[in-house]
């Protein structure tokens, strides 16, 4: 068992991993010449349980899960956090036109194309 100083057996962690606290996902950005790629962990959620919207250049991203224990148990230890879990990401040059996004062995990927104006080009002088 787990058990330190300011827990007690049957409320291990639970301030901690509260429902109602929202948590941040961990979050990878990767930006190539066309698109910026977008990895978040998200490990035991289903695609059911993820929300994806693109405003104004922000990436938001939300996630929840609520695993009740099994009929006739309570936890007595736990430590995977439920509720909400959430991430912003500001991607001023992405266009939000054919975004696509996976859930794949935990892992969401998000791809958004870059504007044309952010590839960059030439401007001639007059």
């Amino acid at each position: 068992m787990f058990y330190g100083s300011c827990c007690t057996p049957r409320n291990a962690w639970r301030d901690v991993m509260d429902e109602k606290t929202e948590h941040d996902m961990p979050l990878d950005v990767l930006e190539t010449v066309s698109e910026y790629v977008v990895r978040a962990s998200l490990p035991g959620f289903r695609k059911e349980d993820v929300e994806i919207k693109f405003e104004d250049g922000v990436l938001a991203l939300k996630a929840t899960r609520k695993e009740a224990a099994p009929e006739g148990a309570e936890y007595v230890h736990q430590e995977r956090a439920q509720g909400a879990f959430s991430r912003r990401a500001r991607l001023g040059r992405a266009s939000g036109e054919g975004i696509k996004a996976e859930l794949k062995d935990g892992v969401l990927t998000v791809t958004l194309a870059k504007t044309r104006e952010s590839a960059g080009r030439s401007v001639p002088i007059e």
